[in-house]
């Protein structure tokens, strides 16, 4: 056991060991031995919206729908949710009836709203405290605050000139917070994990990619261990099937992924998602030449194309002449 905890450390470590691809597709070949397949309608991707850049479409290749990182999560059901039971908050405990009944929507707002409370956790002041306290001040103005990102209150009032003003608006979001957090305490990390699958698979592109660049697993990891197992059998193959269905920022992270071993070959243009998906997906030099030329076919001007551009001379070296060529005309 001591093994499986530290694959799902450097899991959600960003280190991005492949021990975790050999722990999931070991943990894999025996649920599927016990699991029967889901109905087709539950493990369809949710279509992309309009404003998902798509790529050329050609005949898929015979052997897509047989494709290792579909194999690894084909029999994969829903992430089990415990028994419902009244919680901290009569709202949350309505949106998530709402999700398990299918709705997208309601699974995001929970899970927007139970990250804002668990943030909130350690910046609950002693009672009388001045807002904003000094720890709030710090979490919700430096550089990327987790808050300002749950929080659209927060974002905007941090981003006030006036110093005065700021703090003044910073703490009537403060108090708001404290007052939608009284009483929070924090969901077994089973339903945050099912509920982000539920958004995932049946709402936004927004939702998708949330569930792929910022996993719902927990900081402290160790109570995640099957969840982060989950997702490294489960997330490979949903990024398989948008890019096999001309997603190009599908293509993109996925070419990534079966390319690179850290953050340092990304020169500070990749986030730590692209090194978690690495973790769960081995290296493939040939398989990354591939996506990442479909994706350079469709967007040679974009801002991403001098990372692709970059990874592709690394890993060109890999490969022969022909394989390059072969790689370079070859549509999923």
């Amino acid at each position: 056991m001591r093994t499986a905890y530290a694959l799902a450390a450097a899991l959600l470590g960003a280190t991005c060991g492949y021990a975790v691809t050999r722990l999931a597709d070991t943990r894999a070949s025996q649920v599927v031995a016990t699991v029967a397949p889901t109905a087709e309608a539950t493990t369809a991707p949710a279509p992309p919206s309009e404003s998902a850049r798509r790529l050329p479409r050609a005949p898929r290749s015979a052997n897509a729908a047989h494709h290792p990182l579909l194999a690894r999560s084909a029999a994969l059901p829903p992430p089990p949710l415990p028994a419902q039971t009244s919680s901290w908050s009569p709202l949350l405990d309505s949106l998530r009836e709402r999700a398990e009944n299918g709705d997208a929507a309601a699974a995001a707002e929970w899970l927007q709203r139970d990250a804002r409370c668990f943030s909130m956790m350690p910046l609950t002041p002693e009672a009388g405290s001045s807002l904003p306290t000094p720890g709030f001040l710090r979490a919700t103005t430096r550089g990327r605050s987790r808050l300002a990102s749950l929080d659209t209150d927060v974002a905007a009032a941090a981003t006030i000139e006036d110093q005065e003003q700021r703090r003044s608006q910073l703490g009537a979001v403060q108090q708001r917070l404290l007052d939608e957090c009284r009483g929070y305490v924090p969901q077994p990390p089973q339903v945050r994990y099912a509920l982000a699958e539920i958004a995932a698979r049946l709402g936004s592109d927004k939702d998708f990619w949330r569930f792929i660049d910022d996993p719902p697993l927990a900081p402290g990891y160790s109570r995640d261990i099957e969840q982060a197992i989950d997702w490294a059998r489960r997330a490979p193959g949903r990024v398989y099937e948008r890019a096999a269905g001309g997603d190009a920022d599908a293509a993109y992270v996925l070419g990534l992924a079966y390319a690179i071993d850290s953050g340092r070959e990304l020169d500070g243009n990749g986030r730590r998602s692209r090194l978690l998906l690495a973790a769960a997906i081995t290296n493939d030099p040939l398989q990354a030449y591939r996506w990442l030329s479909v994706y350079l076919r469709s967007n040679p001007d974009d801002e991403r194309a001098d990372t692709a551009r970059a990874v592709l001379n690394r890993i060109g070296a890999e490969l022969s002449a022909e394989q390059r060529a072969e790689a370079e005309r070859w549509s999923p």
